[in-house]
């Protein structure tokens, strides 16, 4: 709300929340990122018909057709305990009751990672809701479950397009075809890649005479603009404010920040004296 405050213009402007198709089990490490992309949508869908369909079934054939939430379908659940994954339930329920069902009883509604499960859904169970549905999420993949949403039920305006972006306007959001016009607000993420090569202690020297710290990555949020920002490095990994105390035997922030939030790699952390901690850049595959 204090964000909203600050923002508060009454002409309508984009900010960096849109609807995005995502999996039930997206959250839980069950996909890959190519995985978690794979759509099978039948010829002309998803088509947003009277602007509210939400959650994704599987028709006759394979084909994924997004449709109302509330609507009564059978549904598919995955049992990663079973030797039979893929269970057809016939009892019809709206797309959150099928998904608390399948949690409670199996694994999860159905995520469908690629061509060969879909053939294996399809041959198996035939039609039913499966787990893809349409999340709110942030452009810079915070985790912020803040609304403010305009109250209003007349979803019409947005039948037929299924890129639903949202819009500020006089401190509520309005949700707005992604392909309008709008001004829009943007916002600094205050971190800077310095492209110098130096040692831990040189490098918190150099921060700290010319800015503040090295930085803390202390919440997931922050981890994500590191790492977009350390994508520019030429070299390998990039220093982390990040300290191991001989003394106590463990790792701290320089800032002080509470060590909550953890990203190590595979095997890490140590724990020698004398060790910070680096970030290892990995980078994007440019596309064109």
């Amino acid at each position: 709300m204090r964000t909203m405050l600050k923002i508060g213009t009454s002409h309508g402007a984009w900010i960096g929340l849109h609807v995005d198709w995502q999996w039930s089990q997206a959250d839980r490490g069950f996909l890959s990122e190519e995985e978690s992309l794979y759509r099978n949508w039948k010829k002309g869908e998803p088509n947003n018909y009277n602007g509210n369909e939400n959650c994704a079934i599987m028709r006759e054939g394979g084909g994924f057709n997004d449709d109302r939430c509330n609507r009564r379908f059978p549904f598919i659940c995955y049992d990663e305990s079973s030797a039979e994954r893929y269970i057809l339930i016939t009892a019809e329920k709206n797309w959150t009751e099928a998904q608390s069902y399948c949690r409670h009883h199996h694994t999860d509604l159905v995520s469908v990672r690629n061509h060969t499960e879909n053939e294996k859904v399809t041959n198996q169970n035939g039609y039913g809701w499966i787990g893809l549905y349409k999340n709110w999420t942030w452009s810079d993949e915070s985790k912020s479950s803040y609304r403010n949403w305009e109250i209003t039920s007349d979803h019409s305006s947005l039948a037929g397009d299924d890129r639903i972006c949202a819009v500020v306007s006089s401190g509520q959001w309005k949700k707005r075809k992604c392909s309008k016009e709008y001004r829009f607000i943007c916002y600094e993420d205050n971190l800077i890649l310095v492209k110098q090569n130096k040692t831990w202690a040189e490098a918190l020297t150099y921060c700290r005479q010319h800015h503040r710290h090295l930085v803390a990555v202390s919440t997931e949020t922050l981890q994500h603009w590191v790492k977009r920002r350390a994508e520019n490095a030429s070299t390998s990994h990039v220093w982390l404010g990040l300290r191991f105390c001989c003394t106590l035997r463990f790792w701290f922030w320089v800032s002080l920040e509470r060590l909550c939030y953890q990203n190590w790699a595979l095997g890490y952390p140590g724990s020698e004296c004398g060790h910070s901690g680096a970030g290892r850049i990995q980078k994007r595959a440019k596309v064109g």
